[in-house]
Formats: structure tokens, C-alpha cells, sequence
């Protein structure tokens, strides 16, 4: 006789996973940085943005929770998905289409997609797709061209080809570490890395922050808000990825690609941690974590390429979404025979 569903052993039970208020709430903490040094830029567009999507999430989960008399709303998932997107979203973006897409997104993903708690297409994901269809021109182009890598070699070089433009302190904090610290090990680290990790020039504010975003999901995966499979085998496979095949197109060698700008453009450290392993939309099993992270790495090496992408992140979330329909299909029928989980 098969068994399914969860096999339950006698009390005392231990609830060893944050609650979603929790969950949701310890997100928000690690977002208020971000938020603090867009205020600090006096990049006041961006967080008027924040607030429109905030509000279109929060219209969308009452038009959801009211109908169903569900108090679906004081869980904060919908307030934490719209500082998602409006993070994500191009300060240059029209102020009305903040609000018309978070709010068609949130409904999109939430209602069609399974329902609040059971929906497998990311919200997040959705509203900024719609987006990117709606208006791309508002999106920005990639940071460097082919032309650009052709001519200088690497991603890096085509980026400062295309009048990539460094912070004040860029070559004093470069010229310090390579002196003090990176000469021991042979390293020496080129000039706008330090541009790139601190306040990356983006006008997608997700993109900018990238030093925040990989200190906040320390916090994060310490608090099991997040799983760590899925963005580690992402950030390992699109790294390999970048490292052996991104300079094919341009030379013959297999290595050489410059793994340090992939991860610090195109959102990926920012998606890899707050959008990517979202519970809802991930695989359950251990094993399904690590497909779905690597098949998310595969896709964002072939839509963002070398990096410098202002949406090839958020289209590989979606795509991988569709796949993890799959790996669940497969794990509901390990589920079934086994009776357990790995």
C-alpha cells in the first residue's frame, strides 16, 4: 500500500521554521537599508515608486483576501512583494504604471497561479515582466555590447568602453586594497569593482546596492528565512558558466570570463536571495532545490549573458518557476512511494 502525504510521530512537536510574518518581517529589516540609501541619494522618484507598488500589492491581496473572507493580508507577504517590485523596476518608468502593474501582477500570480500560499509563478517576477512588455523602453540597455567585448576582450573593459562612470573614492579604496591586502595573494584588482559593489550606476535601485544585498543575505540564510540551495547552486552554475563559455563568441579560449561584473550586474545577487528561493515557488525536496538552482543558473547565462542585463534575471525566474512545476510533479510522486521528504 502506497503512502502519502506527512507521516506524524507522537508529541512533543517542535515548530523548527519561522513563521510567515516572521518571514516577512525579517525580509522588510534587510530591505530598510536599501531603502535609507536611496533617501540618502535623494533619489526620491525611486521611492515614490516603492510606495505605488507597495500600494498596487497591498489593493491586490484585498481584492483577493475581501471576496474569499480570508485574512490573507496581515501575514505582510504582500507589502514585502511590493518593495520587491518596486526595486526592481526603472526609476525612469512611468509613475502610473508602478502602481497598474504590481497590482496586476500580484492579482496575475496570486489568483490564476494557485491561489495566496499555493500560486507557483512569482509575483515579483510577474508584475515586472508585465513591466518590461508594457513599456521597455523605459528599461535600461545592456551595460556593454558586443562590439564593446569584441574589441577590448572582457566585460569589464567593454563596460569602461561604454562610459561606465566610477565613484568618488573608487581608485583610493582599489589602490588601498591591492596595496595592503591583494598583492599577497597575486591579485590585483582593476579600478570600478568598488563602483560596482557599493552603488553600481543603475537606475534599477536592486541593481545598485550589491554590498547590502550580499551582507543582508548572510542574515537572511542564518534565519532561515531563505533556503541556501537554490541561490548557491544558481550563483555556482552561471559563475562556471561565465568562467569557461562567455568569451567563446569572442576568442577561442574556454576560460577567462569575468565571473566579478556577471554577479554584480543584472540584479543577480539581488534576485538570487529575495526573489529566487521565494517558499512558495521552490522546490520542496533537497534535490529539487539543487535542479531548479542549476537550471536557473543555465537560463541566466543564456539571457543575461556576460551580465549588464536589465531584465534577463526576473525572465529567468519565470521560466524556472514553469520548470519547478515539474520537479514538484516529480517529487509528489517520490512523495507518494517513499512517504517522506529528503
Amino acid at each position: 500500500m502506497k503512502k502519502s502525504g506527512w507521516i506524524v510521530s507522537p508529541a512533543p512537536f517542535l515548530l523548527s521554521h519561522p513563521t510567515i510574518s516572521r518571514m516577512s518581517f525579517i525580509t522588510g529589516i534587510t530591505l530598510i537599508p536599501q531603502l535609507l540609501l536611496l533617501a540618502l541619494e535623494q533619489n526620491f522618484i525611486a521611492l515614490a515608486g516603492v510606495a505605488l507598488t507597495v500600494l498596487g500589492s497591498v489593493c491586490a491581496e484585498l481584492c483577493i483576501a475581501i471576496p474569499n473572507k480570508k485574512n490573507t493580508f496581515g501575514d505582510g507577504t504582500a507589502i514585502i512583494a511590493g518593495i520587491l517590485i518596486g526595486l526592481l523596476l526603472p526609476s525612469t518608468l512611468n509613475l502610473i504604471l508602478f502602481f497598474s502593474v504590481s497590482f496586476s501582477g500580484m492579482l496575475i500570480a496570486r489568483v490564476l497561479f494557485g491561489g495566496p500560499g499555493s500560486y507557483w509563478m512569482n509575483p515579483v517576477a510577474t508584475a515586472v515582466c508585465i513591466a518590461y512588455i508594457s513599456q521597455s523602453i523605459a528599461f535600461p540597455p545592456f551595460l556593454i555590447s558586443a562590439d564593446g567585448v569584441a574589441t577590448i576582450g572582457d566585460a569589464f573593459g567593454a563596460l569602461r568602453l561604454d562610459h561606465f562612470t566610477q565613484i568618488t573614492n573608487d581608485q583610493t579604496v582599489t589602490g588601498t586594497m591591492n596595496s595592503l591586502l591583494l598583492h599577497f595573494f597575486g591579485i590585483k584588482l582593476p579600478e570600478g569593482y568598488i563602483t560596482l559593489f557599493w552603488s553600481s550606476p543603475s537606475v534599477i535601485p536592486a541593481f545598485r546596492y550589491n554590498l547590502v544585498t550580499l551582507v543582508s543575505s548572510i542574515f537572511l540564510i542564518s534565519m532561515s528565512i531563505i533556503d541556501w540551495i537554490v541561490p548557491l547552486c544558481f550563483l555556482l552554475t552561471y559563475s562556471l558558466c561565465i568562467w569557461f563559455f562567455s568569451l567563446l563568441p569572442f576568442d577561442a579560449g574556454f576560460s577567462g570570463g569575468d565571473i566579478l561584473f556577471a554577479l554584480l550586474t543584472s540584479g543577480i545577487l539581488f534576485i538570487s536571495f529575495y526573489v529566487l528561493p521565494e517558499f512558495t515557488t521552490t522546490p520542496r525536496t533537497q534535490g529539487g532545490k539543487a535542479v531548479s538552482g542549476i537550471i536557473a543558473g543555465l537560463t541566466a547565462f543564456l539571457l543575461c549573458g556576460l551580465g549588464g542585463s536589465p531584465v534577463g534575471g526576473v525572465f529567468t525566474v519565470m521560466l524556472v518557476n514553469t520548470i519547478n512545476t515539474l520537479i514538484e510533479f516529480i517529487e509528489n510522486k517520490y512523495i507518494a512511494s517513499a512517504g517522506d521528504f529528503a
